[in-house]
């Protein structure tokens, strides 16, 4: 079986390895306690005492990558704009970004959702966290919440050695440039618990 297959396997068992995954360290970003819909609730979970050395390679494992496509959504590059968002903080963290998975070091994926389409029940079941913004207008239709669930592999192990999900409200009516500000913030959001370090 292919390395990439081996990952795919591996993210049908993410539910599995959540619901056992004790002895890891959640890290939560927090959020004022005045939250306004637009604000960013954040989770981290990771294996604890692992890092990722700077320099490692990593790439795209796309047969794990989910993103909901919504039709009040259908004009809005959020899709393009999320993976962008997410080079460049990997770049950030001093990680090469490689285009094959056979013989990178480390696979990354994620998924995105409206809440319509993905809500907190499923994303508790699948991944075994939730940021819990629960803070969005129930009344307004311009706006649902929206998740983004970034995960990590091991391509060695195969093992999920990092996973971050982000909820934040998704106004319908925003322009391409607040779009594209407030996607680059949320990324940013979640990369905040990237576990990239020098072994010690």
């Amino acid at each position: 079986m292919s390395n990439k297959n081996i990952l795919i396997c591996k993210l049908a068992t993410v539910v599995m390895i959540s619901v056992s995954a004790v002895s890891c360290v959640t890290e939560v970003s927090e959020s004022p306690s005045a939250m306004k819909f637009s604000d960013t609730a954040v989770i981290s979970v990771r294996d604890p005492g692992v890092y990722i050395a700077p320099g490692s390679t990593i790439a795209w494992l796309p047969e794990a990558v989910r993103y909901y496509q919504d039709e009040r959504l259908k004009d809005a590059p959020l899709k393009s704009l999320i993976e962008k968002e997410i080079v460049a903080n990997l770049q950030a963290k001093k990680m090469s970004v490689v285009e094959s998975v056979n013989g990178a070091n480390y696979a990354i994926a994620y998924t995105a959702a409206l809440e319509s389409s993905l809500d907190d029940t499923a994303i508790i079941r699948r991944f075994g966290l939730l940021p819990g913004n629960a803070q969005i207008p129930q009344n307004d239709a311009n706006v649902e919440k929206g998740s983004l669930i970034v995960y990590v592999f091991n391509s060695k192990t195969s093992d999920i050695v990092w996973r971050s999900a982000a909820q934040v409200g998704v106004k319908f009516d925003t322009t391409a440039d607040e779009q594209k500000l407030r996607v680059k913030r949320v990324v940013k959001e979640i990369f905040q618990t990237f576990p990239v370090a020098e072994k010690t």
